[in-house]
């Protein structure tokens, strides 16, 4: 099965404004934060995507949610079809299945994400 991947990516200026003003100060880094430290992350999650916080960098092939938690971060590879800069599988990432149903890596195993 083909996932996709998506991750928020920050820009070299949102870097420079972070560090200046705090992680509040651009809110797609806000939104990461509570998403890695906070419970029940999935509906700020579904308000990240909407707000187009997160960016498609792949697309993953595997067998289920832990296959590609697997596969993006040890590999193959070859089972990794990358669009744009891409981390390491990550508390905070989306992945979208091939009905389009949306996954969370949480800090411990997956939350669904609604539409």
């Amino acid at each position: 099965m083909k996932f996709k991947l998506f991750q928020i990516q920050l820009t070299d200026a949102e870097v420079v404004r972070i560090n200046a003003t705090g992680h509040d100060s651009v809110p797609k880094q806000a939104a990461r934060m509570k998403m890695m430290f906070g419970n029940n992350n999935a509906p700020v999650a579904a308000d990240a995507f909407s707000e187009g916080f997160y960016t498609h960098v792949s697309n993953i092939v595997a067998e289920d949610l832990d296959g590609v938690f697997e596969v993006g971060n040890i590999g193959p590879e070859a089972n990794i079809e990358r669009l744009s800069p891409m981390s390491s599988v990550s508390v905070g990432d989306l992945i979208e299945d091939e009905d389009g149903n949306r996954s969370l890596v949480a800090p411990f195993g997956f939350e669904a994400v609604p539409a």
